[in-house]
């Protein structure tokens, strides 16, 4: 049915079953406001959305999701200036605008405080996403119709790493890279026999799951020896390997470093790609602007020099802090009776953690029940889990939880409240309270 007649129109009919139920039950809820379309209704329905939004998730909701975090307030002002909707196209001195000498200065300056942040010589920082600047990458090493080699998804590699992603949209085959269980990273003994017979032109590690530092030194003497070219996505780590720790993956080998700028990173949405490698990043640049790339959102930049300067200040003191947290965090959900990975190695050493809910019907269904309650994380994979198993893992990231103040026996409290809800099966009601009161005490953003 065509919207003319007063319907809501079917936004998206080839989305999966689950997605088209949730789309027609947000329809329904439009229903009035399409029947009656006016900017003062949609204005009003926006503004509630987003307030109502704030209230779960800022105000009384404890968000422990990996893929998230909360800028500062300087960066916030940053990021509230107009400047997202002006043009800005092409490097400074060659604008197809006038007028842009003021932004010229966010765009020397930024890319300038991210190289130094992560120990690069270049930083590209013009992409949308760590999605778009991977598919810049591709775009610059690799042709149609070759191969990469990606982490295996249950081992926390990327959906926009595998076939249904921009390696997709490059034309590439995608090989899944042998994995140990055990070590927690690509399976050394087998990677070479591997690379021999896949041939690929590039190697893509890091994770959507990452517990453990990767061994880069000892992967990128292979991959080298194999003829390729190895890429390290960090857009999960991004904060940590800003601020020194965790690991720093260009001085340990890597050919190329991309990464988000929020998550750990604390910044506005966008992506970064790193290299100390002038010709790729000449390469990487060019497939960046003019390949995928016209005009940019430049408001993007202003709140991104700010975060990394913030980080150049205090990123060692806030990485420590999210490291410890995610120790302690997970030790508390171990001694409330959950399985969680990493045990026999002190759990982690990132921020984040991972929880093995099989037994208690999977991590979809874990994370559905916290969400109740006002918990809100991911379902993940987990390493061990067997092909075509649904998600049976939980992924934790502490990065926004120690941005919002939230101290060691906080979450405690917050662990002992996932046990009742998930293991002794309590009522999500009194549990959503003292999430809210645990919230509202803490004394960060």
């Amino acid at each position: 049915m065509s919207q003319q007649d007063g319907t809501f129109p079917d936004i998206a009919p080839w989305a999966s079953p689950a997605a088209r139920t949730r789309i027609a039950e947000v329809a329904a809820d439009l229903a009035d406001l399409w029947g009656g379309l006016s900017a003062d209704g949609v204005a009003r329905t926006v503004e509630g959305a987003l307030r109502e939004h704030a209230r779960q998730f800022d105000d009384e909701g404890i968000v422990l999701y990996a893929g998230t975090n909360a800028m500062s307030g300087a960066a916030r002002r940053a990021a509230e200036a107009p400047v997202g909707g002006r043009p800005s196209m092409g490097w400074p001195g060659e604008k197809y605008q006038a007028g842009l000498d003021r932004l010229d200065l966010l765009e020397v300056l930024t890319p300038a405080l991210v190289a130094r942040l992560v120990g690069a010589r270049f930083a590209e920082v013009r992409s949308h996403s760590a999605t778009m600047a991977n598919l810049a990458v591709y775009t610059a090493l690799t042709e149609p119709g070759d191969t990469i080699a990606v982490l295996p998804e249950r081992a926390g590699g990327h959906t926009s790493h595998h076939a249904a992603g921009a390696p997709g949209v490059r034309g590439l085959r995608v090989v899944e890279l042998p994995y140990d269980v055990d070590a927690y990273d690509v399976d050394l003994d087998a990677l070479p026999g591997f690379l021999r017979s896949e041939r690929p032109r590039l190697v893509v590690i890091g994770a959507s799951l990452l517990l453990f530092p990767h061994r880069i030194a000892a992967i990128k003497e292979v991959v080298s020896e194999a003829g390729a070219s190895l890429l390290y996505d960090a857009s999960h780590m991004a904060g940590l390997v800003a601020a020194g720790r965790f690991q720093r993956p260009l001085t340990e080998g890597a050919d190329l470093l991309t990464f988000s700028t929020y998550k750990s990173f604390g910044g506005p949405p966008g992506g970064v790609i790193a290299t100390d490698d002038a010709a790729l990043a000449e390469r990487t640049s060019d497939a960046v602007f003019p390949g995928l790339t016209a005009n940019y959102d430049a408001g993007r930049l202003a709140p991104l020099a700010v975060t990394a300067a913030e980080i150049l200040d205090d990123g060692g003191a806030y990485a420590d802090r999210c490291v410890a947290a995610a120790r302690s965090f997970a030790s508390a959900l171990a001694e409330e009776g959950f399985t969680v990975a990493g045990a026999d190695r002190g759990f982690t050493d990132s921020h984040h953690v991972a929880v093995d809910v099989a037994a208690l019907g999977g991590g979809r269904a874990a994370m559905a029940r916290l969400a109740e309650a006002g918990v809100y994380l991911s379902a993940i994979g987990l390493p061990w889990q067997r092909d075509g198993e649904p998600d049976r893992g939980l992924r934790i990231g502490t990065q926004e939880v120690v941005r919002r103040g939230l101290g060691d026996a906080d979450l405690r409290r917050v662990a002992a409240l996932m046990a009742d809800l998930l293991l002794r099966d309590t009522d999500p009601g009194p549990v959503r309270e003292a999430v809210a009161r645990i919230r509202r005490s803490s004394a960060g953003l």
